[in-house]
């Protein structure tokens, strides 16, 4: 990031702008298990941005994040996850659209509509 690393800088309170550290801690715990099982981990949490505001981004949101692990699971088994998780919600209209994040692969955006 070439800037000079000073502790008292590092010790500075910042506000969360993503949620992957639970995600992480998650997928370590899953690795150290002696026989893995199905497992389902779920995180919603706020999160805070310095973006330029406009229709679609704000400065604070909420960020959902989950792992899902089994054998034999697709794309479509994770859409009907997130499905089953908005509807559980109340939100039943989603539109699912490919993103590319460099990060994870294969990536999607969810948008929904919530009348109220």
């Amino acid at each position: 990031y070439k800037y000079e690393w000073r502790l008292e800088e590092a010790r500075r309170n910042l506000l969360r702008t993503h949620t992957t550290s639970a995600s992480a801690r998650m997928l370590y715990q899953l690795a150290r298990q002696e026989k893995f099982s199905p497992v389902k981990y779920f995180s919603i949490d706020r999160v805070f941005r310095n973006e330029s505001l406009d229709a679609t981004h704000l400065a604070e949101f909420h960020q959902v994040e989950g792992v899902v692990a089994d054998r034999g699971l697709t794309l479509g088994h994770l859409m009907g996850t997130l499905r089953q998780f908005f509807t559980k919600l109340g939100i039943t209209q989603l539109r699912f659209k490919p993103a590319y994040n460099p990060y994870t692969e294969p990536s999607m955006e969810v948008f929904s509509y919530h009348k109220g």
